[in-house]
């Protein structure tokens, strides 16, 4: 085709290069926002992964948790999150707030820099959203919102900043987050939990009492929801078409397929653990998702399957009640993730080389302190300057549905 026929009556070099830029923009804002659209899907699939995994009176409440995060998120990474994944500068923030008050800057590059904010929002509430699952059923909506904003709002960003995304602080290897966003919300979560206390009747003379969840298919549809938007999740942190990588989706799916295996075997064929294990095996890939090889990402899929039940059963002994196995399915996960792209990653297994596995050790060290302490600070400050974190007593026994929302998820049950 003719240069003419493709720009029209564009003739001159400077029509042409404007041309060019225009597709470019149009074609990568295309790419995050639809990408982006995947990664907030994920927050459907942790509805119903969490939702499935608590008792029935205690449904709406953790849904709305979810729900939260993305309205609370979206505000918050507005306002401060988006630009502390990059400076600590006051001159970034009022220059960013002196652009969102209008369309004139995001209007000449096809509003680029808006569609980078919102594939960041997504990432920064998945973060937030992860921790909901562990302190179900005894944590106040409003003290979780706090909780929520902060998170998306500083303490994911503040990270990100001073990892692989951001400054370089850390130099380390992290492709889709399994560090960045997974390992870090759970270990905030892992702090929260600490900070809330184990449920009622959670420990009896020491001994952990199950409490099942009401609705395990639903969560099984959750897991699988929570795959579909991992493709965006991972295929879409090249955050541009003409970067986009098939090794990618390749390493994705085996590590999830590895991931899910191995749990089924190390739980003895449990209905919960397996989906549970399959997430898992999807975090733990996040890292070196491009730079291993597909033999080896079935490898650390099956390793962070395995090591879901045994995590879990570990804290569960310890005291640690983690509704949703969030410590387990992201927090550990994401760093054994981190760890093995470390050691997948290098040429002698076939990975691509460009990887250091002692920054990948030390960046794993920093995240089990970084979230745990904040997480626990988070908890506790909040609760000091409220009334409180948890609800009371007569609240969580007879459910948070109806103690915070006035309304059952099953009202004709009533």
């Amino acid at each position: 085709m003719a240069t003419a026929e493709l720009f029209g009556n564009a003739t001159d070099i400077n029509s042409i290069v404007s041309a060019l830029t225009a597709s470019a923009n149009s074609n990568d804002v295309l790419f995050l926002v639809v990408f982006g659209a995947l990664v907030f899907m994920m927050q459907w699939g942790f509805m119903m992964l969490e939702g499935g995994q608590v008792r029935k009176k205690n449904v709406n409440n953790v849904m709305m948790k979810n729900v939260a995060d993305w309205l609370i998120g979206c505000i918050s990474f507005l306002f401060i999150g988006y630009v502390l994944t990059t400076s600590l500068d006051l001159s970034s923030f009022t220059a960013w707030w002196g652009k969102i008050f209008s369309t004139s800057s995001f209007l000449v590059d096809n509003g680029l820099e808006l569609a980078t904010w919102f594939f960041g929002l997504v990432f920064a509430a998945t973060a937030a959203t992860i921790a909901s699952g562990g302190v179900a059923e005894r944590m106040k909506l409003k003290s979780y919102l706090i909780a929520s904003a902060i998170i998306t709002g500083i303490l994911y960003p503040l990270f990100v900043f001073i990892g692989p995304w951001g400054s370089e602080i850390i130099s380390f290897h992290d492709y889709a987050g399994s560090l960045n966003v997974h390992a870090l919300g759970g270990f905030l979560a892992l702090g929260l939990i600490i900070a809330l206390g184990p449920r009622i009747g959670r420990y009896v003379k020491g001994k952990a009492v199950p409490m099942p969840g009401h609705n395990i298919p639903m969560a099984m549809s959750g897991a699988f929801i929570l795959a579909i938007g991992w493709y965006g999740f991972n295929v879409g942190s090249s955050l541009a078409v003409n970067e986009i990588s098939g090794l990618v989706a390749a390493t994705t799916t085996l590590a999830m397929a590895g991931g899910g295996l191995g749990a089924l075997l190390a739980s003895k064929k449990d209905v919960l653990f397996t989906p549970n294990g399959l997430v898992a095996g999807l975090v733990a890939i996040c890292a070196g998702t491009d730079i291993v090889s597909p033999i080896a990402a079935l490898i650390i899929g099956i390793i962070a399957g395995v090591q879901v039940p045994l995590v879990f059963k570990f804290l569960e002994k310890k005291g640690i009640d983690d509704v949703c196995g969030v410590v387990s399915v992201h927090g550990t996960a994401g760093v054994i993730g981190a760890i093995l792209a470390g050691v997948f990653g290098t040429t002698l297994l076939g990975g691509s080389g460009d990887v250091n596995l002692v920054n990948q050790i030390i960046a794993a060290g920093v995240v089990i302190i970084y979230g745990t302490g904040f997480g626990l600070l988070l908890g506790k400050g909040i609760g000091y300057f409220t009334d409180g974190i948890r609800v009371s007593a007569e609240e969580e026994q007879l459910g948070l549905d109806l103690a915070e929302h006035n309304l059952s998820a099953y009202p004709e049950d009533d």
